[in-house]
C-alpha cells in the first residue's frame, strides 16, 4: 500500500478474504480482513446504497480483523480517504478513535514524499484489554504527499486506515 501511495495514484485498499474451501478444520475469523465504514449513522434499507457506496469510493473506512476498530479518524479536521492542507510548518493534528480487545500495542503514522516511506510509532503500553478511548496526537509532515494510520494490539491484530492525499 505504501508503495502504491508513492507511486501518486489515489486509491483506496479494500480488505478482502480468499477462501478456496470451507470446512469444519479452516479457522476463517481469524483470516478475515472486513471494511467498517465511517458513517454518521446507519442508512436505512429503504432510502439507498448511496451513503455506502460513497463511503467506499471516497475510502471513508478502515480495514481489520474486528479485535481493533478504528471508528473516527480525522487529521487537520479532514476525513479518512480526504485531500488535507497543512501549514508552512507541515503541522498535522490527528484526531483517532479506537476501540480494543487486547491491549493495544501502537499506532503508527505512516507517510510518504513520494520516494521514502516515513513511520512514526507511538506506545500505546499503558492500556488495558476491552479498551475504548479517543487519542489525539501530532506530527510533522512538511514535504509528504500522503499519510496513513495503522492501530495495532499486543497479539498483532491490526486496523489500517485508508490514505490521505496532501495538497
Amino acid at each position: 500500500m505504501d508503495d502504491m501511495n508513492n507511486w501518486g495514484v489515489k486509491k483506496t485498499v479494500i480488505a478482502e478474504a480468499d477462501l478456496f474451501t470451507i470446512t469444519q478444520e479452516n479457522e476463517m475469523y481469524a483470516h478475515m480482513n472486513v471494511n467498517y465504514l465511517m458513517l454518521d449513522k446507519l442508512p436505512a434499507y429503504k432510502d439507498s446504497w448511496l451513503p455506502i457506496l460513497d463511503a467506499m469510493q471516497h475510502g471513508r473506512f478502515f480495514s481489520t480483523t474486528g479485535e481493533v476498530l478504528m471508528p473516527s479518524l480525522r487529521i487537520n479536521g479532514a476525513s479518512s480517504g480526504d485531500s488535507l492542507r497543512l501549514n508552512s510548518a507541515g503541522a498535522a493534528d490527528i484526531q483517532l478513535s479506537l476501540r480494543w480487545t487486547f491491549p493495544m500495542h501502537f499506532v503508527e503514522i505512516i507517510s510518504g514524499d513520494g520516494e521514502k516511506v516515513y513511520r512514526d510509532r507511538i506506545t500505546l503500553s499503558d492500556t488495558e484489554a476491552f479498551g475504548e478511548k479517543a487519542f489525539q496526537f501530532s506530527a510533522t509532515l512538511a514535504g509528504r504527499k500522503w499519510v496513513r494510520v495503522e492501530a495495532w494490539d499486543v497479539a498483532a491484530n491490526g486496523a489500517f486506515s485508508q490514505t490521505f492525499y496532501i495538497r
